[in-house]
């Protein structure tokens, strides 16, 4: 039963990973870019989130506080779009990348600035409690954010794949030039890109503020490094890739912390990838893409 639990916990927190990774994997999709400030995205918005639910307006909703983290975390995104990214558009490969982990560190000091360099605490009530079945014990907490987890992966998905304007984004990332030509605007298309790909972190900046309350600057990187394994992990640029990782990568950590030791869980799950990788060089699911860096 124990093992049950920890199987339960560790598809919440790869839920989180699954996430970050596809926001990141999205925008991978349309530019063949490397989002180096994504996750520092998701760390800013747990900031600006904190400021005004828990300092601002007290105890919201935790579906509001989720809403609220996801229209932050896009607006967020599009604002690093038009600053970091698109004055680069036709630059060289390299410049794009550059400018993003200027970004990353713009974000990281402003939040030194802002809100200080120790961690903050804070709490998101979810409205639900431990909950108990077949003899074990879930916190009800971790069965909210693996059930938020899949409906905003599932709407995602819809999305993405269901859509007129999903199947326009699908269209940017395969072809801009005959998508330009078809009546698409790649420019705006990207920023949506950018938007959605940011809201989806901003909902794990809700789901991690629920699990753990606590935020501090260094967060997006760790985050941020875990979205990007996650990403490899499943294949780079494949949805399905990076939801796969993500739930991977949660799974080895908890299992990890629970039958080795903490210390270890992310220097073994890193080295489980690294082997994952030797053998499927483009990860479980992913197929060959072509190299921009």
């Amino acid at each position: 039963m124990l093992i049950l639990e920890q199987w339960i916990n560790g598809l919440a927190l790869g839920g989180v990973y699954a996430l970050i990774a596809l926001g990141f994997t999205l925008i991978f999709g349309v530019l063949k870019l490397f989002h180096m400030a994504h996750g520092d995205v998701f760390m800013f918005t747990g900031y600006i989130v904190v400021s005004i639910v828990v300092f601002a307006f007290g105890g919201l909703p935790f579906f509001v506080v989720l809403l609220i983290a996801m229209a932050v975390a896009s607006l967020l995104g599009m604002a690093v779009e038009r600053v970091a990214f698109r004055p680069y558009r036709q630059s060289d490969e390299i410049i794009p990348l550059i400018s993003g982990i200027g970004m990353s560190l713009i974000l990281q000091n402003l939040a030194l600035l802002i809100w200080g360099p120790g961690q903050i605490n804070y709490s998101f009530n979810v409205g639900i409690g431990n909950v108990s079945f077949g003899g074990i014990q879930i916190t009800g907490i971790r069965l909210v954010i693996l059930a938020a987890s899949i409906v905003i992966v599932l709407i995602f998905n819809y999305w993405l794949y269901r859509t007129r304007t999903g199947r326009a984004v699908r269209a940017t990332a395969a072809d801009p030039q005959t998508a330009s030509m078809m009546g698409i605007r790649p420019e705006l298309i990207i920023l949506l890109t950018f938007g959605v790909g940011s809201a989806l972190a901003g909902a794990a900046t809700a789901l991690v503020g629920a699990l753990y309350g606590a935020i501090y600057p260094a967060l997006g990187f760790s985050m941020g490094l875990k979205a990007f394994a996650a990403s490899i992990l499943g294949g780079l640029g494949n949805m399905t890739g990076a939801v796969v990782g993500g739930l991977l990568l949660g799974v080895l950590e908890v299992f990890t912390a629970s039958y080795i030791n903490v210390a270890y869980q992310d220097a073994i799950a890193m080295g489980i990838m690294i082997l994952v990788l030797l053998i499927r060089p483009n990860g479980l699911l992913g197929k060959a893409v072509e190299d921009k860096l």
